[in-house]
């Protein structure tokens, strides 16, 4: 999608909250996308977003939200027919939920 492939630039220089704030923003539109349209692209941007998502907020230590960003990769993955990737999604969010006590 046309704003992808600015998406270094606009992250570029931020701190870590403010670039996981960006990441989520575009996750949330991509996601609204999805569900009107049911665009794979859409479905695939989101997959994209929060894979970023799920590394920031591991060195941001916040692994509720990672669980969390964890589980909407997985259920994208699921409704693109992936269902082995879904299933290791979902594993690595019940590991973080295990480990951290959530």
């Amino acid at each position: 999608l046309k704003w992808e492939g600015r998406m270094e630039e606009l992250v570029a220089d931020q701190a870590d909250d403010v670039c996981e704030q960006l990441l989520q923003t575009f996750g949330r539109a991509h996601e609204r996308g999805y569900s009107s349209t049911a665009s794979k692209d859409h479905a695939l941007s989101v997959i994209r977003l929060e894979e970023r998502r799920v590394e920031l907020l591991g060195r941001m230590e916040r692994f509720r939200d990672q669980g969390e960003a964890s589980c909407n990769i997985a259920q994208h993955k699921h409704s693109l027919g992936e269902r082995k990737e879904a299933a290791t999604h979902y594993e690595s969010a019940r590991d973080l939920g295990a480990k951290h006590g959530f």
